[in-house]
């Protein structure tokens, strides 16, 4: 069995302990409450989404993890089997993903 490590690994284990909202509007709305810890995006997602998550993050001063997989992997990371543009993370859990917003 292959050992998951980096993003992939801290995203698994954000699922298992963690809270977190999947979708491009929950997240927004999670960003602009100020809920967010980190916000998770795909690459290979619209210009403007991407553009809106990096502004309402940036006005609150949440890091934003850039996916290298397109959508369809994120979500498939996720376990889910539709894409998934945006990931916010409410609650980290034990995984170490904030710290990975930092590099």
């Amino acid at each position: 069995m292959k050992a998951v490590t980096g993003l992939e690994g801290e995203i698994k284990q954000v699922l298992k302990t963690g809270k977190y909202i999947l979708g491009y509007r929950k997240s927004i709305r999670a960003i602009k409450t100020g809920k967010a810890k980190a916000v998770v995006i795909a690459s290979k997602i619209p210009k403007w989404m991407e553009d809106d998550v990096m502004y309402y993050a940036k006005l609150g001063e949440i890091p934003v993890i850039k996916f290298k997989g397109t959508s369809y992997e994120l979500g498939m990371v996720c376990g889910k089997p539709f894409p998934v543009a945006v990931m916010a993370i409410l609650d980290p859990g034990t995984s170490r993903i904030t710290e990975l917003a930092g590099e």
